[in-house]
């Protein structure tokens, strides 16, 4: 069965919250950034080693490719400020081999995911 938008949504924000990393891809130095349907600049990240090597693995744009993790504080401190200066938005966990996912606004990201750590207590 195919797990939704939502769901990958709602599994990034508690994964992100619980242990603090985030993951993308890089080949070389250089990173990955699609436009979506409606032309908007994507930067796609994961909530887990496992989920970013599974996507690396299925995705043949991606040979070559190895995951990057990075702290959360790290992610909003050296990215975030690069990310909004592109006007980039976020693809949260990319999945399957067409790369399906949801993305959102940097803002909305960052606001799940400090709710749910505040909820972790």
């Amino acid at each position: 069965m195919a797990t939704s938008n939502e769901t990958r949504w709602e599994l990034f924000v508690q994964e992100v919250a619980e242990h603090g990393l985030v993951w993308t891809i890089e080949k070389d130095g250089q990173f990955v950034t699609s436009n979506n349907r409606h032309g908007t600049k994507c930067f796609p990240w994961w909530s887990s080693r496992e989920r970013v090597i599974a996507q690396i693995n299925q995705v043949p744009a991606y040979t070559g490719y190895i995951q990057s993790g990075y702290e959360w504080r790290t992610f909003l401190d050296e990215w975030v400020p690069s990310l909004r200066q592109a006007k980039c938005l976020l693809g949260v966990n990319y999945s399957g081999k067409t790369n399906v996912g949801l993305d959102l606004p940097i803002d909305e990201v960052i606001n799940a995911v400090k709710m749910a750590r505040s909820n972790l207590g």
